[in-house]
């Protein structure tokens, strides 16, 4: 069950984001794109009613950018 709203969709911080595309790549529903800032990129979630909370892409991040809240059902 996915509870609305978004609850389960990680945080991720665009200061720390250093735009490596891994958390894209681990994102099996495809929820994270790379969007520009200025002359960085960053990650950023489209749809984050839409995720499980599965938090691969909080495993794939190299720098600990994103955060996955505690799962609430």
């Amino acid at each position: 069950m996915i509870p609305p709203n978004g609850a389960n969709a990680p945080q991720i911080d665009p200061g720390r984001c250093s735009g490596c595309g891994r958390c894209v790549a681990a994102c099996l529903l495809r929820l994270i794109t790379l969007s520009a800032s200025g002359y960085r990129k960053h990650a950023v979630i489209t749809r984050p009613q839409d995720c499980t909370g599965c938090s691969a892409c909080t495993d794939a991040c190299p720098l600990e950018a994103i955060r996955q809240p505690p799962f609430s059902p």
